[in-house]
């Protein structure tokens, strides 16, 4: 097969042109200088000395729209550098002294950022200094939020944490940021067609970059280990997880062999009002093997009939705490909506098609090869999204709409009017210019999202983040790749992609923009299927996009590059950013 060959802007011109990216990218130079534009990420570290107003923005995103507002007034910093991933970022000790000088700090909210950032900032503002979470106030100016609809059409389970209100007694208040649950398997029973004590269950969270951060590993150093029978019994400090509340998170599970497990977990209250209850229960898994024995196993211990013990086999699922009544239930989506079910009368079914081979490198050393038959591999219910990911019901990635970044713009200009009153006519008139810019960008968008074929209206993507996009500019999210492990879709979700490419006739594989030099499966896989590969912005900016128009634009562009709609005939037309690999036609 011949090599993929990516487009530049050199290669063609387009019939659209990229001056709405532009005429912000000069205005915002002209009006606040050198020290502005460093607004992907870059920007230099706030100087306490300086006579303007400092500003600490969560995102590049965030802050390169606050500068645009702010002029000379302000110096806005974006904590979360270029090309970083908000959903993981971490802060560090210069992100805390710039917090510290600030007088006014954005935050997008709807749990986009990593809970350590977002209380970082809580805790290092000064008293008194105006704190907004953006995405949560668009609405108030004609945003349009999005609940967040999993895949329920999966081949097996995707099996995640979740916090919620529910029950009888009120649960805390929005604004208790502090608050959540812990997670944390007191004990794990194993019963297998081998010797017992070897098996193994691991429940973890794969981040961006390969790290794994443990809920439980049964195995770790110090755990306890009996018997009863043939049942293994391990208990002790398998590891925990730490929920906000009304939050949640997507996990793999891995067991090494095959068999009957019940895992015991406990979701206690952190730093909660104590009307949030804690909650304890048992979930049953039926690994490698019929789930029906363990139906009616359970059915004859609880003197229920079989009918009553539900058995999950596909779709998207969460352990949830419920912190109004203290219990523990699985949340399962359906076409109906959602749907609960008592923890211990349901058995969840782990396949054996969900064999996998343990992943190369130091991070997956926690995980035990199973029985000899399976030496190597291990059963795994792989997470639906590659990295931390918590998120709650809403999608926080709402600057994917311009109409969202309109009342985005409206939001930071009141929350720099409220921090510094004497500029307000100032950021009043800086707004005002920026909406009809953002108004143009609407419609050069509009233009373009209108000319792609019907075909190419499909996006299969890397990353859960197009939602936005894809209702605002009349586009279809026909599927986006969970990443296993190691990183890279398994066979089977491998076969669904294929499936996908093939029934919609996509023309294009999408790539997010940071995470793309690391999907060298999803690039072969589009090498086979014969389609090209396109690399989109989702969360950050960075140098050849960094504002939020060129962005949009970039992506705009990338999305007819693969269409097939923009061919390059030299007159002009700005692609920077824009990335869109040709298929193989070997």
């Amino acid at each position: 097969m011949a090599p993929h060959s990516g487009h530049t802007a050199g290669e063609g011109s387009h019939a659209y042109t990229r001056r709405a990216a532009l005429t912000l990218a000069s205005r915002a130079a002209a009006g606040a200088g050198a020290g502005a534009l460093a607004l992907s990420g870059c920007a230099t570290t706030v100087n306490a000395s300086s006579d303007r107003m400092h500003v600490v923005a969560t995102t590049p995103i965030l802050a390169d729209l606050a500068q645009q507002i702010a002029g000379e007034r302000a110096s806005v910093h974006s904590l979360v550098p270029a090309g970083a991933d908000p959903h993981s970022y971490e802060p560090s000790l210069r992100d805390i002294r710039d917090v510290a000088y600030a007088r006014c700090a954005l935050t997008n909210g709807l749990l986009l950022e990593q809970r350590k950032l977002t209380k970082m900032v809580e805790a290092n503002l000064p008293a008194g200094v105006v704190s907004v979470a953006v995405a949560e106030k668009i609405e108030q100016y004609g945003g349009k939020l999005e609940a967040i609809v999993e895949d329920a059409s999966l081949d097996s389970i995707w099996l995640g944490l979740r916090v919620e209100e529910g029950g009888q007694n009120e649960s805390a208040p929005a604004d208790s940021s502090e608050a959540g649950m812990r997670f944390e398997v007191q004990s794990v029973r194993a019963r297998t067609a081998t010797d017992s004590s070897n098996a193994q269950l691991a429940a973890f969270i794969t981040q961006t970059f390969g790290a794994v951060e443990m809920l439980c590993d049964s195995h770790a150093r110090g755990v306890n280990l009996t018997r009863e029978g043939d049942t293994a019994i391990r208990t002790g400090d398998m590891g925990s997880l730490e929920l906000p509340l009304q939050a949640h998170t997507h996990l793999s599970w891995a067991f090494s062999d095959a068999g009957e497990y019940a895992i015991e977990l406990s979701a206690t209250a952190v730093k909660a009002p104590e009307s949030v209850r804690s909650s304890r229960g048992t979930l049953y898994c039926a690994v490698g093997r019929d789930p029906q024995q363990l139906v009616d196993r359970l059915a004859k211990e609880q003197n229920v009939s079989a009918s009553d013990i539900k058995v999950l086999s596909a779709g998207h699922a969460d352990i949830t705490a419920r912190t109004g009544d203290g219990r523990l239930v699985l949340r399962a989506d359906s076409s109906q909506g959602a749907v609960e079910y008592e923890l211990n009368r349901t058995v969840v079914a782990v396949p054996s098609r969900t064999l996998q081979e343990v992943p190369a490198g130091g991070s997956y050393r926690f995980l035990r090869s199973g029985a000899s038959e399976h030496r190597g591999q291990v059963y795994l219910l792989a997470q639906a999204v590659l990295g931390k990911h918590v998120h709650g019901e809403i999608d926080p990635h709402i600057w994917h709409s311009v109409p969202n970044a309109k009342a985005s713009v409206q939001v930071i200009r009141d929350a720099l009017t409220s921090a510094d009153p004497e500029g307000a006519s100032e950021y009043a008139a800086r707004t005002e210019q920026v909406m009809k810019e953002l108004d143009a960008l609407d419609a050069q968008l509009r233009q373009v999202y209108g000319a792609l074929p019907e075909s190419a209206r499909n996006l299969v993507t890397t990353h859960d983040g197009y939602r936005y996009l894809a209702s605002t500019y009349g586009l279809h999210i026909a599927g986006f790749v969970s990443a296993s492990a190691s990183g890279e879709p398994s066979i089977q979700q491998r076969q669904r992609l294929r499936r996908t490419v093939e029934d919609l006739k996509v023309p294009a594989i999408y790539l997010d923009k940071s995470t793309a030099m690391r999907s060298p499966v999803l690039t072969e896989l589009a090498r086979e299927a014969q389609v090209r590969t396109g690399v989109l912005y989702s969360d950050t900016l960075d140098a050849q996009a960094p504002h939020y128009a060129q962005m949009m634009l970039a992506n705009a562009h990338t999305i007819a590059l693969c269409s097939g709609a923009s061919s390059g005939d030299g007159s002009g037309g700005d692609s920077s950013g824009a990335s869109c690999s040709e298929a193989s036609t070997s």
